[in-house]
Order: structure tokens, then C-alpha cells, then sequence
């Protein structure tokens, strides 16, 4: 992701948490450390479980490929 839309999307949560409070005046530098926050706790969960997934092309080696193959000629 780059930079621009990170800022994009911490900006769309500060403002979604803005409204959420009833868009009081004034805390526009807490809902930004918010929604920095996170916007960083959601990249770090992305993180975590992409460390667990594998392309669908490449099964586990431990998982057997089945089914007929024909030699190519």
C-alpha cells in the first residue's frame, strides 16, 4: 500500500470517528492518533496471517497432488 492511500484511509477513519462522537470541535489531533493507531493494527493483523497463507498454485508439500497426468509428447 503507499503512502497516499495509508493517509487516505487514517483520514477516513479520523473522519468516521469524528462523526462517531458527534463531531465535537477540537479533537481533531486525537481522532488522527486514533486512527493512525488503527490503521496500524489492522496492517500488522494483514501481516500476521499472510505469513500463514500460500498462493493457490503452490499447495503444502506435506498435501499430495492427485489425480492423472499425460505425458507430454
Amino acid at each position: 500500500m503507499s503512502d497516499t492511500e495509508q493517509e487516505e484511509r487514517i483520514r477516513e477513519r479520523a473522519y468516521f470517528l469524528w462523526q462517531a462522537e458527534g463531531c465535537p470541535e477540537g479533537r481533531a489531533e486525537a481522532h488522527w492518533a486514533l486512527a493512525r493507531m488503527l490503521e496500524a493494527q489492522a496492517v500488522d493483523l494483514v501481516d500476521e496471517e499472510g505469513k500463514e497463507s500460500f498462493p493457490a498454485s503452490d499447495p503444502p508439500s506435506h498435501v499430495p497432488i492427485t489425480g492423472e497426468r499425460r505425458a507430454r509428447r
